[in-house]
This record gives C-alpha cells, sequence and structure tokens, in this order.
C-alpha cells in the first residue's frame, strides 16, 4: 500500500482533543520508591508514521528498541546513535516504541503511482480513524503498561513521526504534567506548517523541537508539494525521505538534520 502520512492531518487534530490524566512520579525508579535493578533514567517513547509496521531487533543503533519505531525513526536512531556514540545504554537510555496492538499506525490509500478508487479511499481514511482513536490513548496505556511489567518509572522524551506526532500527544501531556517528559522531537509534523528545524517550543514548560523538511506536502504544505507527492511513483516525495542521505553516510546529514539529532543527545542525556 502506499505510504501517505498525514493527508487527513485534520482528523488527527479533531481526535488529538483527549483527556489525559495527571499524577506524579519519580523518574527511575520501582513503584515502591526503591531503586529498581536496570531501570532506565530515560526512555524515548516513540511513535511511528502511518504504514510503517516493519519491526526491528534490538540493537545499539536503535536505543535497544522492542522495534517498534518505524522506518524513519529507525533511520533517525540509527543516524544519532551514530554522531553520539554512546548514546544508547540498555541500562540507562533505551528506546521504547508504542507496538502495534496500542497504536496500529494505519492509512493505506492505495498502490505506489496509481489513482486509488473512492472505495480504497474511504477504506483508508476508516483505518486511519480507528488507529488514531486506538493511538491517542494507546501511548499512555504503553507505557503503563511497561512501567507495570518492569517497576521501572523513568523519565520520557517523546520521538514522533508523521501520524506517530498526533498519537504522542495526549501521552505527553500527562507526562509532563507528571514532571516526567523531559522534552520532544517530531518529524513530518502535521502540526507542523513551515520547512526547517523549529527550536524553542515547549509543552507545559518542556522543550518541543519539530523539524519538517521542504516539500514536506504534511508540514510543508502547498501545491508544490502536494503535486510532487502525487508525482512521486516511490511514495510520498519528501515526506519519506527524513534522515535516507544522513543514516547511509553522516557527512550528507543536513544542518537541521544534525541539529535534531544534537537536540535529542541533549534531552536522552
Amino acid at each position: 500500500m502506499r505510504k501517505i502520512h498525514g493527508v487527513v492531518s485534520f482528523a488527527a487534530s479533531a481526535v488529538v482533543a483527549a483527556a489525559v490524566t495527571v499524577g506524579t512520579a519519580a523518574a527511575g525508579v520501582a513503584r515502591d520508591g526503591e531503586t529498581a535493578e536496570n531501570c532506565p533514567s530515560v526512555v524515548a517513547l516513540a511513535a511511528r508514521g502511518s504504514e510503517e509496521n516493519e519491526t526491528y531487533g534490538p540493537a545499539a543503533a536503535n536505543g535497544y528498541s522492542n522495534g517498534y519505531e518505524g522506518e524513519t525513526l529507525h533511520r533517525f536512531l540509527s543516524y544519532a546513535s551514530t554522531v553520539h556514540p554512546g548514546l544508547f545504554d540498555p541500562d540507562e537510555r533505551t528506546v521504547l516504541a508504542i507496538d502495534a496492538d496500542h497504536y496500529p499506525a494505519r492509512f493505506p490509500v492505495g498502490e505506489a503511482g496509481e489513482d486509488p478508487d473512492p472505495a480504497t479511499v474511504i477504506n483508508g481514511v476508516g483505518l486511519f480513524v480507528d488507529s488514531m482513536a486506538r493511538g491517542l490513548p494507546g501511548g499512555l496505556a504503553m507505557v503503563e503498561d511497561y512501567e507495570q511489567s518492569t517497576g521501572c518509572r523513568p523519565d520520557y522524551v517523546g520521538l514522533g513521526y508523521s501520524q506517530g506526532v498526533a498519537a504522542l500527544t495526549p501521552v505527553q501531556h500527562t507526562l509532563a504534567a507528571e514532571g516526567r517528559l523531559r522534552g520532544a522531537v517530531h518529524f513530518g509534523n502535521p502540526f507542523h506548517r513551515a520547512p526547517g528545524l523549529i527550536g524553542g517550543g515547549s509543552m507545559s514548560g518542556v522543550p518541543v523541537h519539530s523539524y519538517c523538511l521542504a516539500d514536506d506536502f504534511v508540514c510543508d504544505t502547498g501545491p508544490r508539494s502536494v503535486a510532487l507527492a502525487v508525482q512521486d511513483d516511490e511514495g510520498a516525495g519528501a515526506h519519506e525521505t527524513y534522515f535516507r542521505n544522513a543514516v547511509a553516510d553522516p557527512s550528507d546529514a543536513s544542518p537541521a538534520e544534525r541539529a535534531a539529532a544534537d537536540a535529542f543527545a541533549r534531552l536522552i542525556r
């Protein structure tokens, strides 16, 4: 299926007005207040883009993830760990990605290079809405399940791409209210409306960095970006190319890509 991450971002905006719960907890400790063995001090909570449902094995390059970070965030994590050696540590700094049970990340709208018929579009939009309906509470449920199973209460860094940015919104607000969100880094953000790396934003007082590639129709909106995406027989234009060159050769990373990796490293360390 062709991956169009965020064509109906207005739908995500509508459903993100979800209520979130508030609590307090100390970071990096077990529920009984005692330091838990092998509890990381900080976890990057990752949410992938639409249809990025391939999984990956845990390794230093992806922060010993459970594998559900998706292709784009997998590239970013690999690049970030290359330019920041020792960025991840299985006992200190790891990645937890929201899995398919908690967030399906669906939005199929047809094969690459073809004009989808109305039934395919309707079905794709329905799957997207279901994905968001499950993903909005799913991020918080994923954190609760992780903490219940491990006894750990770490700090978190939000890491989202495309539809995943919307899925992270409620859990990020909850963690920020608890004082356990160090910040967030977002790519192809459907709520972002200009190309480049925007820093200095905040969510409940914590920093948020949002990176949008030029001509990414999801965040650099306009007729040119939409036309380029429609004409791209391989996928969705610039939206699918985040960190593709950077992970192949770190010296090819743009200044904004390097800045995004540096921002993430500051937050997680």
